[in-house]
Order: C-alpha cells, then structure tokens, then sequence
C-alpha cells in the first residue's frame, strides 16, 4: 500500500477535491434526466459514470505530472523496458513502472465498457488513448519518457478491465428479474 501512496501522492489532493465535485455533478445530471429508471438502476448508472469520468481524470493527472528527466526520451523496442525492469530493478521501480501502467487502464475501461456495452470500442479507445498519452509525453516539455512498452502495459490493464466489465454484466444480468 506504501507503494500506491508513494506513487500518486502528489495527485492525491487533486484528485480528491475532483471527486467529490464530478460526483455532485454526475448525481444531479443523472437523477435529473433519468427519472423513470428504478433505484438501484439509477444509483448504478450514477456509479459507472462516476467511474468513468473519475478514471479518465486520474490517467491525465498521473501521466501528466512533470518528471525530472531533462530531455526527450523514447523507447520504440517492444518488451525491452519491461524485461531490463523485471531482471534490474528494485521492487518499489517493478511496482511503479509496470504494476501501475497495468492498474492505470483497467479502472477507465471497465467503467467504459459498463456505459457502453462494446468491447471493440473500448479496446480501441483505451489503446488510441495510451498512443496519445505517449505522443503528448513526447511532444510537451514535461521530461517525459515515450515507451511502446507503457502502451502495451496500458492495453493489458484495459483487456483485464474490459474481462471485468464483462463479469459484472454478466452476474448483473444473472440478478435482475425478468
């Protein structure tokens, strides 16, 4: 868990005055133009959309935090950063680098995939949006490091993500009467 605080703490106060304004925001819009649905239907959507708008959040501010690398920096070989992280570094950098790349998507294309029921958009949209995330770290002097391998980091977590909104469909459907 110490790992989880030292890597977004400096987002977490931003990220916590956010949340309380987008659920405020999201309740109001949802119950204002939903009002025939059931409550539980309408508290569920109020979540997913939450969800989605809080995950969507969280990527732009963890992956636009400045770093302190001086220049451009890419890495266009796949697999390369992931295997010279497993066999080098220590725990806390394994943790940081991967773990989190992974963990980082499958929040957003979850909530994504429950909004939408379409697994190929939301596949696609999760990968196009670790391309862009990638092509902004390059582009704005924020000292940044493009790597092919955050993207198939971040397309891993949105799959895991994608399975999981797909198993809570699935036993969401399972309880509903018909």
């Amino acid at each position: 868990m110490i790992y989880l605080y030292e890597a977004f703490k400096a987002v977490i106060p931003v990220f916590v005055i956010l949340s309380v304004l987008v659920f405020i925001l999201t309740a109001a819009i949802n119950l204002k133009f939903k009002v025939r649905d059931g409550v539980m239907h309408q508290i569920a959507r109020i979540v997913i959309h939450f969800g989605l708008i809080m995950s969507f959040i969280g990527i732009g501010l963890v992956t636009g935090l400045p770093s302190d690398n001086p220049e451009k920096v890419t890495q266009f070989e796949p697999f390369r950063s992931i295997i010279d992280t497993y066999l080098y570094a220590t725990d806390y950098t394994f943790f940081n680098a991967i773990v989190m790349n992974v963990v980082l998507f499958v929040p957003f294309s979850m909530f994504f995939y429950l909004a939408t029921s379409r697994l190929i958009l939301t596949f696609v949209l999760s990968f196009f949006l670790s391309v862009g995330i990638e092509v902004l770290q390059y582009i704005l002097p924020i000292g940044r490091i493009s790597n092919i391998d955050d993207v198939i980091l971040n397309t891993t977590g949105a799959v895991i993500g994608i399975i999981n909104g797909v198993i809570l469909k699935v036993f969401a459907s399972i309880g509903r009467k018909k």
